[in-house]
This record gives structure tokens, C-alpha cells and sequence, in this order.
């Protein structure tokens, strides 16, 4: 607000430069040089006046209304300029205007035809926010806690400290990593003894291969020898075979004809069969024409049904006839079948003779093969012993390569927990918390650290449950803070809690904040949550004058450039960049209309009924 008030001192000063230039047109030279030097003189103390003023008023400010605010600055730089006047109290004219006046102790005169030197503006219409003022603490988005990875561990070295911002996978802090180099050291020290005995292990492999060679030589011969020996039993077989063929083509013929007996054979138990059955239904049929002839001699059946009882028995009696001529047949079929089989047997004898000679002469070739088979299998004994040799020599070898990758994984496994001495950042963010100290020795829960993800961080505020149904998800927010005049940002409402304190009947609205380095994680800040926006009259805030009894009036440029006191009833400041209102904009609810022209710098030194000099802002 000191800022404030210096500028508003400023545009005075201009303002009364630009009337003194002017009076000194029609004063004397020497008066108007007197009167210079005593408002210079005057000038210095004036400043040191408002400037002590308006460090009070900045202690006692956040107790004050914005319109009290701004009623106190300019009182208070009009005591300013009431104070310059010390020694040489401004004169009056006839018609009672004060004849000298100024912010910087420029002279002013009313002569005939003078006028304040004062810039306009128009009364405009704009939309405004209405917002709802709250106060909340900042926190993190999302704080990420850092715990050891290898508790158990002390702490050797801590290379972050709070507020530093560390980027994902930088180290924060180093463990004593002593007892897990020497496991590393003998891990490794196992893996070379493993792989020492592994190359062992292969030698006696290429050994037990050069005696499976060997064997397999002999083998080879042993092959060949018997190759010899079935050539010869080929040509045995060639003439057995021709025996066995023909053997087989009588053989054929006897089980031809064996099959025709058994055909007949067949036949004749499926007509042996089908008589008896037709034998049993013939009786069955007499049983029952019996029974029929004496219900129909006692008249109980007709006719009709005794006939049907006579055809049944007569169609009975002609299955019997059949099957016994098909048993007949079946018989002939069968004398024939054993006559055939009779003359193929004797020759089946002629040719098994045949078989046998040239069986004879394959049995002594497979002699001669078998002796050569059994020096082979002498060879092939010998290829298996190296086979079996070869195959321990190899499982010892994966043995060994087994225990080999073991080994090493163990190692690994050592290296990893060497790696987890270094505790890494997870993400890039601002450290928020360091409780990691040179010595302490780590636990598994003991957090060691707590970064702010990405250095984000969003402004907590508490909202009566009355006033949450104004709060919409992506508000405008306007964020500030009564120890840091610096902090003027713009937030967004990212969240509104589903959950009402019970105890307060309030419930947590969190509000995005953009980056800035002047917030910090636990903040009290102020926040003006945009609750709706309506259509509204503005003006400069400077144009607005509060009064002692807590009104407010501007100055209205009437015709002929008569300025006319407006009283008016003011809202909300608009634009104020901290305590700077000289860019503000006030809401003004009542009292002027839009395209009223009224008096912005100039306005503390002109009274109702001044006639005014309006220049170009």
C-alpha cells in the first residue's frame, strides 16, 4: 500500500507542476521564485510525513475494509499536503477558493480564467467476479516419502538438503556399503572357483569322446563283417522264399476250402437253427387252432377267426418243410468242402518239403551272421561303456555350469543389495523433508526423506458447508498472503472434498497453484475463490474519495468543465497488484451511470464547483 500512496503522491506532484507553470505567467518573477523555495523546502518533509504514515497504516491494514483502506491513504496524503504549507499558509481569494495549494509544493493561484490541471475517465461497464474469501495452507500434490531399500544400514553421506530440487533416480543419500562389498567380494571369489572345476569337468569330457571314438571304430568293422554274411543269407532267403511262396499259394487253397467247410458248416447250424424254431412255432399254432375249434364250437368266436388259426398252422407247418430241405443243402456243401481239403493237404506236404531244404541253407548263413553279430556286440559294448562315460562327464560338467549360474546369481543378488545403499530419488521433485543423518542406521519404516512430486504444490482452504454450493471445480482463485505482498497468483479450483468436517462443518476445497518460488509447503495464504460474475459500472480507483464519516465520493465534469461532488456506493477493488491501486479499477454500485466523465488525478484538490483544466491522461 506504501507503494500505493507514492504513486498517488506522484500524480499530484505532476498535477501541481503543471498549475505552477502556468501562475507563473501572471506573478511576479521574484514572488513566484520565493514561493518555489518554500515548497521545495516543504516538500522533503511532506514525503517523510507520508511515508511514516503509511508504514502505520500497513501494520494496521489487515483490520480494515477496502473502502476504509483507501479513505485513510488519501487522508492521509492530504495531511501530506496540508503539512507543506507550514510557514506559509495558502491565501484566499475574494470569493473565499484557496489561492495556493499542491502535493509537491508547486504555487497554485485561482485568478481569473485558472483552473486545476485534472485528468477524466469514463464510468465504463465490465463484468465482475464476485468472490468468496477464504484462508487456507499450502501443501504438496503429492508428497512422495523416501524409506531405505536395505534397512539395517548406516548412513555415511546425506547430498540433498530441504528446498533442493533432485531430479528421478539422483542419489540423496549413501549407506555404508562395507559388510556388502565383502559378500560381494566372496561371491565373486565362488564364481571363479566354480568355473575353475567347470574346465575340469569339460577335459574329462573330450577324454571319455576320444574313447567313444575308438569304440565306434571297432564297431564299424564288426558292421562290416556282418554286411558279408547277410549277402550269402540273401540268397538263401531267395530260395526259401520261392519254396514259401509256393507253400503259401496251397496253404491258400487248403484255407480256401477249410473256409468253405466252414461256411457250410455255418449254414447248416443257421438251418438246424431256423427248423427248430419253425418246429416250435408249429406247435404253438396247433396249441391255439385247438383252443379256437372249441370257442368256436361253443360259438363264442366267428367264423373268420377260426380260418385265420388254420392258415397261421399251415404257413407253420411250410417253415418246417423249408428249413429241413436248407439242412439238406448245407450237407452237400459240407462233403464237397472236406473232399477239397483232403487233395489240397497232400500237397501242402510236397511243398513244405521244398521249405525245408531251402530253410537249411538259410540257417547256415545265419550262423556265419551271427558269429560276425557277436563281435559287434562285443563293439557296440564297448561304444556303450564310452557313451556312458561321455554322458557322466557331460552331467558333471552341467553340473558344474549349474553351480556356476547359481554362484553368479547369488552375486548378483550381493550386487543388487550394493546398488540399495544408494537411495535414489523415485521422481523429480523438491526435497520437502530430510530426517536422514550422517550415522543413524536405517529401519525398514524409518522414512528417510519426502519430496513434493515435481516441486507441486496446491492450497488447501476450509469452506463452510453453507458456502460450498457455490464453489465450482475450475473457479478462478485469487491467491495472496498477508506476511509476503509478493505472493498474487491465480490459482484454479482443482478438487472440492466429498467429506464435511463434522466438528467445524467445514469441508476442504484444494486450489491449484501455479509454480512460484516464493510458496512453501505449510503456508497460511488468502484465497478469493470466483463464485459467479455479474455486469457492473467501474471506474479508476484513484477517481474514488472516501470520507471520514465512511462515504465515498468522485468528482463529476459537469458542463463548462464544472466538477460536481457524486456521492457513491463502491464494491469490490479490481486489478490491485498487491497494495498497488493505481492500475485498480473499483465496482461502483450506485450513484453514477455509464458515460458519466469524472475527475481521476487532481481529484483530492478540487472541491464541489471548481472549474477545471482537463488534459490527456
Amino acid at each position: 500500500m506504501a507503494e500505493a500512496f507514492a504513486n498517488r503522491t506522484e500524480d499530484l506532484a505532476a498535477t501541481s507542476e503543471i498549475d505552477g507553470d502556468e501562475i507563473g505567467d501572471s506573478l511576479p518573477g521574484s514572488a513566484l521564485r520565493h514561493r518555489a523555495a518554500d515548497v521545495a523546502e516543504d516538500e522533503d518533509e511532506a514525503e517523510d510525513e507520508v511515508e511514516k504514515k503509511s508504514e502505520w497504516l500497513l501494520r494496521s491494514l489487515p483490520t480494515m475494509a477496502v473502502g476504509i483502506v483507501i479513505g485513510v491513504a488519501i487522508a492521509l496524503g492530504g495531511m501530506g499536503f496540508a503539512d507543506t504549507g507550514k510557514g506559509n499558509a495558502p491565501a484566499t481569494n475574494s470569493d473565499g477558493k484557496v489561492a495556493a495549494a499542491g502535493a509537491t509544493g508547486a504555487a497554485q493561484v485561482n485568478l481569473p480564467g485558472a483552473s486545476q490541471t485534472v485528468t477524466v475517465a469514463g464510468v465504463k461497464s465490465d463484468r465482475i467476479a464476485r468472490a468468496m474469501e477464504a484462508t487456507g495452507t499450502v501443501q504438496a500434490l503429492d508428497l512422495l516419502p523416501i524409506l531405505p531399500q536395505s534397512p539395517g544400514l548406516q548412513i555415511q553421506q546425506v547430498l540433498v538438503d530441504e528446498g533442493d530440487f533432485v531430479t528421478a533416480g539422483q542419489v540423496m543419500a549413501i549407506l555404508d556399503d562395507s559388510v556388502v562389498r565383502s559378500q560381494i567380494l566372496d561371491a565373486q571369489a565362488q564364481v571363479e572357483s566354480l568355473r575353475s572345476s567347470q574346465i575340469q569337468t569339460e577335459a574329462g569330457v573330450w577324454q571319455a569322446k576320444s574313447a567313444l571314438e575308438q569304440a565306434q571304430a571297432g564297431e564299424s568293422e564288426a558292421q562290416a563283417a556282418i554286411s558279408q554274411a547277410q549277402a550269402a543269407k540273401s540268397e538263401a532267403e531267395a530260395g526259401l522264399r520261392s519254396a514259401i511262396a509256393a507253400k503259401s499259394e496251397v496253404e491258400a487253397a487248403l484255407a480256401g476250402a477249410q473256409a468253405a467247410k466252414v461256411e457250410a458248416e455255418a449254414g447248416r447250424a443257421q438251418a438246424v437253427a431256423n427248423l427248430a424254431r419253425a418246429k416250435a412255432e408249429l406247435a404253438q399254432a396247433e396249441r391255439e387252432l385247438q383252443r379256437y375249434q372249441s370257442l368256436a364250437s361253443a360259438g363264442a368266436i366267428s367264423q373268420q377267426e377260426l380260418d385265420n388259426r388254420l392258415t397261421t398252422v399251415e404257413n407253420a407247418l411250410e417253415a418246417v418243410r423249408v428249413a429241413e430241405a436248407n439242412i439238406k443243402s448245407a450237407d452237400a456243401r459240407i462233403q464237397s468242402a472236406v473232399a477239397n481239403i483232403s487233395s489240397t493237404e497232400a500237397r501242402v506236404k510236397s511243398v513244405e518239403s521244398n521249405v525245408s531244404s531251402a530253410a537249411a541253407r538259410v540257417e547256415s548263413a545265419v550262423a556265419n551272421i551271427r558269429n560276425a553279430e557277436a563281435r559287434l556286440e562285443r563293439a557296440a559294448a564297448n561304444v556303450t561303456s564310452a557313451q556312458s562315460q561321455v554322458e557322466s562327464a557331460r552331467a558333471t560338467v552341467n553340473s558344474a555350469a549349474a553351480n556356476v549360474i547359481s554362484s553368479q546369481a547369488r552375486a548378483e543378488q550381493v550386487q543388487t543389495q550394493g546398488d540399495r545403499t544408494l537411495v535414489r530419488a523415485p521422481a523429480s521433485g523438491i526435497v520437502a523433508e530430510r530426517i536422514a543423518r550422517v550415522g543413524d542406521v536405517t529401519s525398514g519404516s524409518g522414512k528417510l526423506f519426502s519430496i513434493i512430486a515435481n516441486g507441486e504444490l496446491e492450497l488447501h482452504v476450509k469452506v463452510p458447508e453453507t458456502q460450498l454450493p457455490l464453489v465450482k471445480i475450475g473457479a478462478s482463485v485469487k491467491v495472496t498472503s498477508d506476511a509476503d505482498s509478493r505472493i498474487d497468483l491465480q490459482g484454479t479450483v482443482r478438487e472440492i472434498s466429498p467429506l464435511i468436517d463434522a466438528n467445524s462443518r467445514q469441508a476442504t476445497v484444494k486450489v491449484s497453484l501455479p509454480s512460484s518460488d516464493l510458496l512453501r509447503s505449510g503456508m497460511f495464504l488468502r484465497a478469493a475463490l470466483t463464485t459467479s460474475t455479474t455486469e457492473g459500472l467501474i471506474v479508476p480507483a484513484k477517481a474514488v474519495l472516501p470520507q471520514a464519516d465512511g462515504s465515498s465520493i468522485v468528482y463529476r465534469l459537469k458542463d463548462n468543465d464544472i466538477v460536481e461532488a457524486q456521492p457513491v456506493q463502491v464494491g469490490q477493488v479490481i486489478n490491485a497488484v498487491g497494495n498497488d491501486l493505481s492500475k485498480a479499477t473499483i465496482e461502483i454500485q450506485s450513484g453514477l451511470e455509464v458515460g458519466d466523465a469524472i475527475v481521476v488525478d487532481g481529484a483530492a484538490f478540487v472541491k464541489n464547483g471548481d472549474r477545471v483544466k482537463v488534459v490527456d491522461n
